[in-house]
């Protein structure tokens, strides 16, 4: 059974719920301010449980935000060369919000973006999913259409019994679009309250990365990983190399860069991007996508000292891993791209599996 709990109310006056999902040993919280996962809560090797994704206790931790945790993110994820999306021959303006002089655009709008609305939200018992729906119109948030945004949370017992929560991320349009959503949360494998993750070891299924200018927008250079601190293609913790002497490191204080995936092709079933594993508790996150790229973040500039059960987090205390089409990518004709078209909507799978090892 899914159950629901009030939490609060939202700028707007509407009312906020938090929706819990509970399959295979494992719990999950999601709120419809933002479509937003709350918490992860799962066992560890000795049958501990431990919340796994940051966050805040209060819905108020939500309404600023800057690290945007556990939130759908969109239209458009990442960072975009001044902040304009060419379609069609027009180009149109998001607003401006990134970068040393303000010149470039960060995740659409940070306040009023699709992690800061409230979703309409619709249950079903019988898959266990919680589905969320948020409109724009045609021109809101700086993008043409009138486009209907939807979020699927699925817990569900994987093919080995480990519990895996399904994220399907899609939108539809009456006018040609761009639409590049992911999800921003999170984790820490030893616990949310646990510290650093540098510890953490991370095997990514990439042979190549996206190098950043000084303001973390992509150079448009697509560079391989060998011999770089970005090559994880063996697993290797998120520490051993993010204060090597590296260019890319410095400008991003850490891991803050969109790796190419492996194997990409449009519309296929969902793809096996990231292993993270923590040596203590013997938890496990496999990753699985659909997108061409995600985006990790070491968390270089977190700092909230009111988050969940009273805890300060700090600079690396949780690794976020967004899937995604390369960031700024309109700008770069080589690239995949996006579509979002009245034939042809937007869809976007993330897999999260969680399990233990022994």
């Amino acid at each position: 059974m899914i159950t629901t709990t009030p939490f609060g109310t939202a700028p707007s006056g509407s009312p906020v719920t938090v929706y819990n999902l509970v399959c295979a040993g494992a719990r999950v919280r999601v709120m419809d301010y933002g479509a937003t996962i709350l918490g992860i809560e799962v066992p560890d090797a000795s049958g501990d449980v431990a919340d796994i994704a940051l966050g805040f206790d209060a819905l108020d931790g939500y309404f600023d935000n800057p690290a945007c945790y556990g939130g759908t993110i969109g239209p458009s994820a990442n960072r975009t060369d001044k902040g304009q999306i060419e379609i069609a021959g027009t180009v149109y303006q998001m607003a401006c919000n990134d970068g040393p002089d303000k010149a470039n655009n960060l995740h659409t709008d940070l306040e009023h973006g699709l992690h800061k609305r409230v979703w309409n939200a619709t249950v079903d018992e019988i898959t266990n999913t919680v589905s969320f729906t948020c409109k724009l119109a045609d021109g809101e948030l700086g993008l043409p259409g009138n486009r209907t945004f939807t979020v699927a949370y699925a817990l569900q017992a994987g093919p080995t019994g480990a519990a895996e929560l399904t994220c399907t991320q899609s939108c539809v349009t009456d006018a040609d679009t761009f639409v590049n959503m992911t999800n921003h949360t999170y984790f820490n494998l030893a616990g949310h309250d646990a510290g650093t993750v540098l510890d953490q070891v991370a095997t990514i299924d990439a042979e190549a990365f996206l190098p950043q200018r000084e303001d973390n927008v992509s150079s448009g250079e697509v560079r391989p990983v060998i011999g770089t601190p970005f090559d994880f293609r063996s697993p290797k913790a998120l520490g051993r190399d993010i204060d090597a002497n590296d260019e890319q490191l410095k400008i991003a204080r850490g891991f803050d860069h969109c790796f190419c995936l492996d194997g990409y092709t449009p519309d296929a079933d969902p793809r096996h991007a990231l292993r993270l594993q923590d040596s203590n508790s013997r938890r496990t996150l496999d990753v699985f996508v659909t997108a061409p790229g995600a985006h990790l973040y070491t968390g270089n500039w977190l700092s909230d000292i009111d988050a969940k059960d009273g805890c300060s987090y700090g600079p690396r205390d949780g690794v976020a891993f967004e899937p995604e089409f390369w960031p700024d990518n309109n700008h770069h004709t080589d690239w995949a791209h996006p579509v979002c078209t009245p034939g042809h909507p937007f869809s976007s799978t993330i897999v999260y599996r969680f399990s233990t090892v022994c």
